[in-house]
């Protein structure tokens, strides 16, 4: 089974190098353990979870100057296949997953220390079903989240060719799209190889800098909407409105702190206030309004920004918190160059999904660098 999954990774590399100039493939592989988040997997968890993966990419040219900026970082498509510790309950994961891989190094050496960065979706071959797999209260839909962290050590050993002691983190979930959702974490120490096909031409001087930030301080608005579900598993959609307010201070290009508030307007917090599921649900605006103020920190590479925002309830109804009193908040941006901005994050409790959220945004520029 493994080699068809290599043998068909290897054919849609090689289509895809021929369509759109991936340059480079790397080859992962290893046996890892399931981060259990919660008690409640204890029993789900069967073996040790299993991984193999096919990365295509190709090196940053230096066209754009966030290439030189984050060290000519590496991009392209990660395949990836994971048993997660159970075939029986929990099945399989396939997933597809557009990556950033980017050095800590600012010189090209024989041995770079790298973080790779990937989000896209999974498909699970086992889901919770409330007749036939009543036991599968980690997942409840197909089609999921994935995201990956990994740390690696990339060691030349010829022109072409190179390893990758690694160790890998991923992360599947719906985001609570549907319940259950507890998710599933799997932590893999492993040692990979890369293979670079061609060589790319470098640009000795930067030939765009359109998405340069001309300003010191900035004041970005936004608005996005969402669906989840609470428990028990029923189907019924739940919406969930969001509005922020955020002022950034430009450290450098590539890197914004700063602070904001939040208004949430969410069905499913009216469902959670309830002392008891036979409680009559109450949707009006008190019982679904929250605001927050948070600290917030982003990471640019050109138009598309990474963020990572961690709230403080200021106002839930009642005083009561039924999530706890912080929340977080893991994402994108894409600005335009209108000062439009596409938003698509993902809400958080600690390590427990809220609802994904969608929208739109418009940037302000306050001061421009000298």
């Amino acid at each position: 089974m493994l080699l068809r999954i290599f043998l068909i990774l290897g054919l849609t590399f090689h289509y895809l190098n021929a369509q759109n100039g991936f340059t480079s493939v790397s080859l992962y592989s290893g046996y890892g353990v399931v981060a259990q988040h919660t008690f409640k997997l204890g029993n789900l968890i069967e073996e040790r979870p299993f991984f193999a993966e096919v990365n295509i990419f190709k090196p940053s040219s230096g066209y754009y100057k966030w290439h030189r900026i984050n060290n000519y970082p590496d991009y392209g498509l990660c395949f990836n296949f994971e048993t997660l510790g159970n075939a029986r309950k929990l099945g399989n994961s396939i997933a597809i997953a557009p990556y950033l891989e980017f050095p800590f190094h600012k010189k090209e050496k024989n041995i770079l220390f790298k973080l790779k960065m990937a989000w896209g979706l999974a498909y699970l071959t086992k889901k919770f079903d409330v007749e036939s797999n009543h036991k599968n209260i980690a997942i409840g839909t197909h089609i999921n989240t994935f995201i990956q962290f990994r740390f690696l050590w990339q060691i030349k050993i010829h022109s072409q060719w190179m390893i990758n002691p690694s160790i890998t983190f991923i992360h599947v979930s719906n985001c609570r799209f549907a319940v259950p959702n507890l998710g599933i974490n799997t932590l893999y120490p492993s040692i990979g190889i890369s293979h670079s096909f061609r060589q790319i031409k470098k640009y000795e001087v930067t030939q765009d800098s359109s998405s340069d930030k001309k300003n010191k301080h900035e004041i970005l608005f936004f608005s996005a909407v969402g669906v989840n579900e609470v428990e028990p598993p029923t189907g019924n959609k739940l919406w969930a409105f969001s509005s922020g307010v955020n002022y950034y201070y430009n450290i450098h290009q590539n890197q914004q702190i700063g602070a904001g508030i939040d208004a949430f307007y969410e069905q499913s917090l009216a469902y959670e206030l309830r002392t008891s599921d036979t409680d009559k649900v109450i949707l009006d605006f008190v019982h679904q309004f929250s605001s927050g103020v948070k600290i917030a920190y982003a990471y640019n590479f050109g138009r598309i920004s990474p963020i990572l925002e961690m709230g403080y309830y200021v106002w839930m109804p009642s005083g009561q918190f039924p999530n706890g009193i912080f929340y977080h908040r893991l994402g994108c941006r894409y600005y335009f160059q209108n000062n439009l901005v596409a938003h698509f994050s993902l809400k958080t409790h600690f390590a427990v999904a809220y609802h994904i959220e969608a929208g739109i945004g418009y940037r302000i520029g306050l001061k421009r660098k000298e």
